[in-house]
């Protein structure tokens, strides 16, 4: 199929996408002007039967000439053209640049209230537009909602009704047809997937896509009331009774308990953007309020706190960098193996979220125990940033309100240029076996849940029972750092629930003594949750079952950082593991 030449004129580049009703590909027009780039669906019917054909072309012409008057709005692509060709049928349609919903709902991440309620209003306008052509689209879903890069709009791309021309058989002996139910598990209520779908499904379908982006849960994934049949997800959040309550109305079970058109809908969602005046609300609405994150970390014995806002004035106008650079960098850090220019934090407005941007490939930040080469993160409470080896916490993430005329200190106050000076080379972070992109760097000697005091000096029997840290000694000359030892080494002494020394250990290229260790949570549980970081609050990155054989690195206090199989490293608590078996 690749560079043939369909209708005379549009020749096949690559193909985009399959399914049951057959191919999406990437095509260029050879008959305009610079040969744009277009999209052509395949639509296979399922049988080449006459009579089959014959219902499937009256389907396909019909639904072709509605998907023409849809085109007429700009968030819905356009249709070029339509043609049947050797008994399957063709679409051409506009080819809109830019990255599905799905790209930014990932699972465990959770959407701002602002951030859902402005999808949820483009959505149910486009929605309102398309419904009153008197269409259902069928199949909302992330995957068939694009941003477009040219002006960050939302389109709806894919109708389902046009996969009729697939789905449609013809009964024997009659002219009736039956269909195949149209849409997508979990975002598709009961009564379309009993073929008989309404305008009230497309919001049923809506109204999960902001169920996922406030709970960070895909639909599949969340239980149903067995009596009822209506979706439990309210436990799960802390979110305003306002916008849970219109959520839970456009995904009521029984279609008649809905919003009935996409515009009483988008008039809910409204008030929470818009309420009815008060003196209350005019009062507040004099304030300044800003985004405000505060990241923490240890650092020659002390702990450090610096506040990033949004719109702060900065050396890079837009973003807060962080290295050993001063000349370059916003946040000058002093270990060695950051690199002298490493991050870089900015402020979404358009997502209302702070992000991270890693600026060295070649020493990438580990975030949450997974490695950025390059692209962005979005950074939550709690969301743990490994820069060489030193680890960075977000500890707040909140938006502070100030009385009106009030300019916060870093808005007033530029950033100061610093006269370039020489920096020394970076201090290679040595990789571990069997980790995420091999890139996972050793655990921390100072995790920050628990500094010790600089001008304290722990007595020997006061020192982790679990792991004795070894000297490292970094010397510098002329720029240069030579790391002269490193070395970690377990004692023998007995683990917290009593056995004695490891059953085998076990050292990786790094020379450090890895001890087997099981999951064992105790107390009647059968999963142990595995944190970024060495602290009770600390973020949890997975679930480990009760067995599951790891190895321990490094111990502080009541955490241990362990290794799983699949090379990912993390914290549990000391109570939670013990000794392989010999």
């Amino acid at each position: 199929m690749i560079s043939n030449l369909l209708a005379g004129r549009y020749k096949v580049l690559q193909v985009l996408g399959a399914g049951g009703f057959g191919k999406t590909y990437i095509v260029e027009d050879i008959h305009l002007p610079g040969n744009p780039k277009c999209v052509l669906k395949q639509l296979k019917p399922a049988s080449d039967a006459p009579p089959v054909l014959e219902t499937a072309k009256r389907l396909f012409e019909k639904e072709a000439e509605t998907l023409q008057k849809l085109g007429s709005h700009d968030q819905i692509p356009r249709l070029l053209a339509y043609f049947e060709q050797n008994k399957d049928f063709y679409l051409v349609q506009e080819l809109i640049d830019g990255h599905t919903l799905s790209r930014e709902l990932l699972p465990g991440q959770r959407w701002t209230e602002s951030q859902i309620t402005e999808m949820l209003i483009e959505s149910l306008s486009i929605l309102g537009f398309v419904h009153s052509q008197g269409v259902i689209h069928r199949d909302i879903k992330p995957d068939n909602i694009i941003r477009r890069i040219a002006d960050n709009k939302l389109v709806l791309i894919d109708f389902g009704a046009i996969k009729q021309v697939r789905n449609q058989s013809v009964m024997p002996g009659s002219q009736a047809s039956i269909s195949v139910a149209i849409g997508t598990p979990g975002y598709m209520p009961t009564e379309q997937s009993r073929g008989t779908p309404r305008p009230s499904s497309d919001i049923y379908a809506l109204g999960m896509i902001g169920i996922q982006a406030l709970t960070g849960v895909y639909p599949h994934e969340l239980q149903e009331d067995p009596d009822t049949g209506e979706i439990l997800w309210q436990h799960l959040v802390a979110a305003s009774p306002e916008l849970c309550d219109i959520l839970h109305k456009m995904t009521r079970y029984h279609f008649k308990d809905r919003y009935q058109t996409a515009d009483e809908a988008l008039s809910a969602v409204k008030q929470l953007v818009n309420p009815v005046s008060t003196p209350t609300v005019q009062a507040n609405s004099a304030n300044t309020s800003r985004h405000e994150l505060t990241l923490e970390w240890m650092e020659i014995g002390q702990v450090k706190t610096q506040t990033i806002t949004e719109n702060q004035q900065s050396k890079n106008p837009g973003t807060v960098r962080i290295g050993r650079d001063p000349a370059q960098c916003d946040i000058v850090l002093s270990a060695p193996t950051v690199s002298a220019l490493h991050v870089e934090i900015f402020f979404s407005s358009q997502q209302q979220s702070f992000y991270l941007r890693s600026l060295r490939e070649s020493n990438p930040p580990i975030v949450n125990g997974q490695s950025f080469r390059t692209g962005e993160v979005m950074l939550d409470q709690g969301s743990n940033i490994r820069l060489g080896q030193l680890d960075l916490q977000v500890k707040t993430v909140a938006v502070q309100h100030y009385p009106a005329g009030y300019t916060p200190t870093e808005y007033a106050i530029p950033f100061q240029s610093t006269p370039p000076q020489p920096i020394a080379q970076t201090v290679q972070v040595p990789k571990i076996l069997n980790s995420q992109e091999n890139t996972i760097p050793v655990a921390p000697a100072n995790p920050l849940a628990s500094p010790l005091p600089a001008s304290v000096s722990p007595s020997p029997k006061e020192l982790p029972h679990f792991i004795r840290l070894g000297m490292v000694a970094i010397l510098s000359a002329g720029g240069i750092f030579a790391l002269v030892s490193v070395r970690n080494a377990f004692n023998s002494a007995s683990s917290s629930n009593g056995s004695s020394s490891p059953s085998y250990t076990r050292s990786n290229n790094l020379g450090v003594i890895e001890q087997c260790r099981l999951i064992t949570p105790g107390g009647g549980r059968i999963t142990a949750k595995l944190r970024n970081s060495a602290y009770r609050e600390a973020r949890e990155i997975a679930t480990l079952a009760s067995g599951t054989q790891v190895s321990a690195i490094e111990q502080s206090a009541e955490f241990v950082n362990i290794q799983t199989p699949d090379g990912t490293t993390g914290w549990v608590f000391n109570s939670e593991i013990s000794n392989c078996p010999s």
